[in-house]
């Protein structure tokens, strides 16, 4: 029962995916595939590729597992629009979860630009240590002027690589990359390089020539059903689920800047509630807080019902009774005091009034 199940999810992935291609092969200005490349025989070789993987028997894996299958199923369709095949080791599936991805080899990126109207040649060449290589600018273009590899220098570290695609008008594009620079690249990928570090100078080339696509892709007149699928055949091999990092400056200088390079912002003024009696003015301190009140209270005392005493002048002496009781008070609370104010004066001050 299981060998029938497998069997049939084959079945499915297959006629599902010719049937799509032959839908866009009969649609106006429709899907054209390369010459001599047989649909058939490049799904064939296909799944004899999953069912063979390092990961075991994909099909098999996918016959329950509906995403898994439909990831196989996208992966053949881009495949097959980019014209590729396993038969000729252009590309290989490799198995991230529950999902499945094609990523192209490096003779699978130059078949697949080669398709492009515009590209007539593409390839790569590895610079490694004590190699000869001279660069220049052209018409405000990078180009490669001379490159003089050594026997030697083949088994010595990676230091450049640069990639060259011949265009149909006979001009060349050139783009070079530092071994550090490609390096940085891997470490975006699923495998984070463990893969390309086990074949370094297929893989660099790759990479590089990847890069020098990209101008090509984006301003392309070609299908966009090949274009697409050779961006996606490219993007499959980064990772973009990893999770989002929190950049949120934690003080107020990483958004300012060195606070003790800037002036201060001056305090804004605080507003005070209008009343109908004017603000009361600070009196300075008289140090003979003592004497002058005595003196006060004793004028206070002395006066008679019938005395005409100016009201002004009663209520600064009330005033400066005020502020020699609150110099007075050492360590009293100041919230105390102004709940207890009345306790200021003695009670016979009060009394007169």
């Amino acid at each position: 029962m299981a060998t029938n199940e497998v069997a049939e999810t084959q079945r499915s992935l297959d006629a599902g995916v010719q049937n799509q291609i032959n839908q866009m092969i009969n649609q106006e200005n429709g899907l054209k595939l390369p010459a001599n490349y047989a649909v058939g025989n490049a799904l064939k070789s296909a799944f004899f590729a999953l069912k063979g993987n390092n990961d075991g028997d994909l099909i098999q894996v996918a016959t329950h597992m509906p995403e898994m299958k439909t990831s196989i199923a996208n992966a053949l369709m881009d495949m097959v629009v980019q014209g590729l095949t396993p038969a000729k080791t252009q590309v290989y599936f490799i198995r991230y979860g529950n999902q499945v991805k094609m990523q192209r080899s490096y003779f699978g990126t130059q078949a697949a630009l080669k398709r492009l109207s515009e590209v007539h040649d593409c390839w790569a060449n590895v610079v490694h240590e004590g190699d000869g290589l001279e660069i220049g600018a052209q018409n405000d273009r990078l180009v490669v002027r001379d490159w003089k590899p050594t026997l030697e220098g083949l088994d010595k570290e990676i230091k450049y690589v640069y990639a060259v695609i011949e265009m149909a008008d006979g001009t060349h594009q050139h783009t070079i990359m530092t071994f550090k620079q490609i390096k940085n690249s891997w470490s975006q990928t699923r495998s984070k390089g463990a893969v390309q570090n086990k074949f370094s100078d297929e893989m660099a080339k790759r990479t590089v020539l990847n890069r020098a696509a990209k101008n090509i892709l984006n301003t392309s007149d070609d299908s966009d059903l090949v274009v697409g699928a050779i961006n996606n055949t490219t993007s499959n091999e980064y990772d973009d689920d990893q999770t989002a990092k929190d950049v949120t400056p934690k003080k107020v200088t990483d958004l300012i800047g060195n606070a003790d390079t800037e002036e201060p912002t001056p305090p804004e003024p605080v507003e005070q509630a209008e009343t109908d009696e004017p603000a009361e003015q600070e009196e300075p301190v008289d140090t003979n807080t003592d004497e002058s009140s005595s003196d006060d209270i004793r004028s206070i005392e002395n006066m008679k019902p019938g005395d005409k005493q100016d009201k002004d002048t009663v209520n600064n002496i009330l005033d400066g009774l005020e502020e020699s009781e609150n110099h007075k008070g050492d360590g009293d609370d100041a919230s105390s005091t102004e709940e207890g104010q009345g306790e200021l004066f003695p009670p016979d001050v009060h009394s007169k009034f």
